[in-house]
């Protein structure tokens, strides 16, 4: 099979998944950044991962992003996951939060960390 006609089969594989754009970059990181062009085999793969992950180009668009070689379905929910959970554990209120609330009056409750009859001052 000649590197045209590998190319352009490539393409075919992804740009259905990815449109026409993000395939090409693809292609492009696998070839230029990484050095590790892209196999028809490999687009197959990647091309079936891509779309277990249930959001084909956020998953492509990190794989560029984060610089890696592929990216498997399992690996994009994980960072997901982890994006997610820091984004909830910076505002989520910790029992420092509301010590300071109470001790400055800000509390609302009327009641120390939720305990009835510890009343604020």
């Amino acid at each position: 099979m000649g590197k045209d006609t590998a190319s352009q089969e490539i393409m075919d594989i992804l740009s259905p998944v990815l449109g026409a754009e993000l395939a090409a970059a693809i292609i492009e990181h696998r070839k230029r950044t990484l050095k590790k062009p892209l196999t028809v085999y490999a687009a197959r793969m990647q091309a079936r991962e891509y779309l277990l992950t249930g959001d084909p180009v956020g998953a492509a668009e990190m794989q560029i992003f984060r610089g890696w070689q592929a990216i498997k379905c399992d690996w994009y929910l994980k960072e997901e996951a982890r994006e997610a959970g820091s984004i909830n554990s910076s505002t989520r209120r910790t029992t420092v939060d509301a010590a300071r609330d109470f001790l400055s009056g800000k509390d609302h409750s009327w009641d120390a960390f939720g305990f009835p009859g510890i009343r604020r001052h």
